[in-house]
């Protein structure tokens, strides 16, 4: 066991593979949190290039959001991250199955 802050962690975290579970969390990564998908520096011209290609698959609001806010932004780190629809909404880039899991519109081009 390892302490990170106030909380023991087990060591079998380093060892095994991370598997999203789509079915169990519905996409939960793309519509939580304070600030959109992390992008690296090299992501950025590929986002570009790519938006004009993915853009049909989003859905209104999320390609209001990229019009308005432009393709990726800076998060309070200083990171750059994929725009929020809303201030604390899903990802701009999100878009949901028939079930309500949101998935990527990038990588439902792809």
């Amino acid at each position: 066991m390892i302490i990170v802050g106030k909380a023991l962690v087990s060591e079998e975290i380093f060892e095994e593979h991370f598997v999203c579970d789509l079915a169990a969390c519905k996409g939960a990564c793309c519509v939580e949190g304070e600030s959109g998908a992390p992008l690296n520096q090299d992501e950025l011209p590929q986002l570009e290039a790519a938006y004009p290609l993915v853009k049909s698959y989003l859905r209104p609001e999320g390609a209001a959001a990229i019009e308005k806010k432009g393709l990726y932004e800076l998060d309070a780190d200083g990171d750059f991250v994929t725009p929020l629809v809303g201030r604390h909404g899903e990802c701009a880039f999100a878009v949901f199955d028939a079930d309500g899991t949101a998935k990527c519109g990038l990588a439902k081009d792809y």
